[in-house]
């Protein structure tokens, strides 16, 4: 099961005003869960309102910290399909120099 945090942990783990986070939910780039009239967030939710609150001390607006989390999350799944297509690559050579060498034998 997925670890939750209440808001009050949030707002004290990660430094912000609840406000802070209000607008984050707004602007769609966290989404907690609601689970009978209480609200609560998870890792993923905790990482980027970290990463928001340390962009947002740079001076980086809410449209700027939209974009740039919205790249972070662009270039994850980039990196795992990458991965995952490189995995697939090697299971491929390893089967196919496995192949080979019975062959030379």
């Amino acid at each position: 099961m997925m670890k939750r945090y209440s808001l009050r942990t949030v707002v004290e783990i990660i430094g912000v005003r609840p406000s802070f986070i209000k607008r984050l939910e707004e602007a769609e780039i966290i989404f907690p869960i609601v689970e009978e009239n209480e609200i609560f967030y998870t890792e993923e939710d905790l990482r980027k309102l970290s990463l928001a609150r340390d962009l947002r001390d740079m001076g980086i607006n809410l449209a700027g910290i939209e974009v740039i989390l919205d790249l972070r999350d662009r270039m994850l799944i980039l990196k795992k399909e990458a991965d995952e297509i490189l995995y697939r690559l090697l299971e491929y050579i390893n089967e196919n120099i496995g192949k080979q060498g019975d062959k030379n034998l």
